[in-house]
């Protein structure tokens, strides 16, 4: 009986002792996957009413090269490049943008349920937002449901773009 409560006891502290170590090894796991992308110059969207009003307006910047990430009948985002970058990755896709096809996409995004990968935040709607390269020049601009765009520069002229997601905590709630 008491080597019983010896090994209960054991198994306690083994327990306590494992979530500590579970958690230290799942953060050095995650900096260090960062750490590997970070290599390069790393940049994010800066949200803007006036691209927005943009994109909503039908406006389309001849500079730009545009790009939709998702399915093309319903991207989760749209994109425009200035035409001196070169885009590589494989979750974007370079599309000859009229004012019609922006037209559908944008008629289109305003039909849309807001449980539909739209970021909490936006309440339902597509929302405009700079992209900006590390020296802070805006090389672009984005019109997306998700809150968030990740932007790698691994050469002088060269964007990777990740794929449209939304931030932490602004995750749509799902049913069950």
């Amino acid at each position: 009986m008491l080597r019983m409560d010896i090994t209960h006891r054991e198994e306690r502290m083994m327990n306590r002792s494992v979530l500590p170590v579970m958690l230290a090894v799942t953060v050095l796991l995650a900096t260090g996957c960062t750490a590997i992308r970070s290599h390069y110059p790393v940049t994010n969207i800066r949200e803007s009413r006036d691209v927005t009003t943009q994109y909503r307006s039908l406006q389309l910047n001849p500079e730009y090269n545009y790009f939709y990430s998702g399915v093309e009948s319903q991207p989760d985002a749209i994109m425009g490049i200035d035409k001196q970058y070169q885009v590589t990755g494989r979750f974007w896709h370079q599309v000859d943008l009229t004012p019609e096809q922006l037209e559908y996409w944008v008629k289109w995004g305003d039909r849309e349920e807001a449980s539909e990968g739209f970021s909490t935040r936006y309440l339902g709607s597509y929302m405009g937002a700079f992209i900006l390269a590390p020296d802070g020049k805006t090389i672009g601009d984005w019109y997306s449901k998700k809150d968030w765009g990740i932007f790698e520069f691994p050469g002088e002229n060269v964007v990777i773009p990740h794929p449209p997601r939304n931030r932490p905590g602004s995750e749509p709630r799902t049913r069950f």
